[in-house]
């Protein structure tokens, strides 16, 4: 098994001023977020019990999606679909072409005006959900920690220890997988990740940290550290990956990887034939967000910087601007969002990755 010695960035990317715009308004912690690139929506959730919708291309807010009554742990576009999972045991779907129309989508933020700006949006916004919410799922009987969806099948993952498999077209659930813990909890690396977990996430028990699925084929990651494959048409796990030692918070896979990070302070990239780990990075602090491509990948740790490897020359970089821990990442094509303790969310622009080193 290949290591690598805990990360220290060879690059300093893109200055503060010069790469981003600033999204404020929440009043407290970004938990999650996601955009349509193509649409130019950006919807982001907060510890203030928010769900708030953005128009990229303008930067301002278009009102609050109500309707959940906890916090958002979860949530994913794709097109203009949107669907959220929350404290309060529920999945919500959500039609976002019934937003404010937009009359052209964004294509690349340096067309946008992409200097440094910050938009502060006061109180006082308009419910919008009304209009956008199709319908709402039920059926977990704690928190909803994670979920993925493609076309109309939806996974969720929830602290009550299952992960469920739904047609969004029906709203029926199809499969309950109960999962079958490789080892116990490990409290130690959960109180030593500094962030959230216990408190508004995961319900301070056993959960599903994160899931994706292509096809038939779905990957788990969970609080005992370890990530499971499964196979949705008969919802049997068969195989398991351990290494982490601490709760699995993010992964992602392809045809040939499986990345994961942990509370345990890595990332692990693990070969999907084999089931070996090619390559391990070690940081400071738990890893609670990432996403990869062929490229890169882009990663936060616990610090107020957003990690990036290049995957082709194999060097790490860093986004500095957040003037807290950094607590969510998401990108597509050139335009990377991310959201912080510092209650802010920022839109940086890919394209102005420079590469030079020490």
């Amino acid at each position: 098994m290949k290591r690598l010695p805990i990360l220290t960035p060879k690059i300093i990317i893109v200055k503060d001023e010069c790469a981003q715009k600033v999204l404020e308004g929440h009043d407290d912690i970004i938990t999650c977020l996601d955009f349509d690139k193509s649409c130019g929506t950006l919807i982001t959730a907060s510890l203030d019990n928010t769900l708030r919708a953005w128009d990229l291309n303008n930067y301002r807010c278009l009102g609050i999606l109500d309707g959940h009554k906890d916090v958002v742990n979860c949530l994913q576009v794709n097109g203009s679909r949107l669907v959220t999972g929350s404290r309060d045991k529920t999945i919500r779907q959500w039609d976002l072409s019934k937003l404010i129309s937009h009359p052209e989508s964004v294509t690349n933020l340096s067309e946008l005006s992409f200097a440094s700006a910050s938009v502060h949006e006061a109180n006082g916004l308009s419910n919008i959900g009304d209009n956008c919410w199709i319908a709402s799922l039920e059926g977990h009987s704690k928190s909803i920690t994670c979920l993925y969806f493609e076309n109309n099948s939806l996974v969720s993952g929830s602290s009550d220890k299952t992960m469920k498999h739904w047609d969004m077209e029906t709203g029926q659930c199809i499969l309950t997988m109960d999962i079958l813990w490789a080892m116990s909890s490990s409290k130690v690396e959960r109180r030593q990740a500094g962030f959230l977990f216990d408190s508004y996430i995961f319900d301070g028990g056993e959960f599903i940290g994160a899931l994706q699925f292509r096809d038939v084929g779905l990957a788990s990651g969970t609080e005992d550290g370890a990530i499971r494959m499964w196979d949705l048409r008969t919802g049997q796990a068969h195989r398991t990956l351990l290494s982490h030692t601490g709760p699995i918070t993010s992964l992602q896979f392809d045809d040939r990887h499986v990345v994961s990070g942990s509370v345990d302070r890595s990332i692990r990239i693990w070969d999907l034939r084999t089931g070996s780990i090619i390559d391990t990075f070690s940081y400071d602090n738990s890893v609670t967000s990432l996403q990869f491509d062929t490229n890169k990948i882009i990663s936060c740790a616990g610090s107020n910087d957003i990690k990036i490897y290049n995957r082709t020359n194999f060097q790490h970089s860093s986004f500095e601007g957040h003037s807290q821990q950094v607590q969510c990442v998401k990108f597509k094509d050139s335009i990377l969002s991310s959201g912080g303790r510092d209650k802010v969310v920022k839109l940086w622009a890919l394209h102005f990755l420079i590469i030079t080193s020490y």
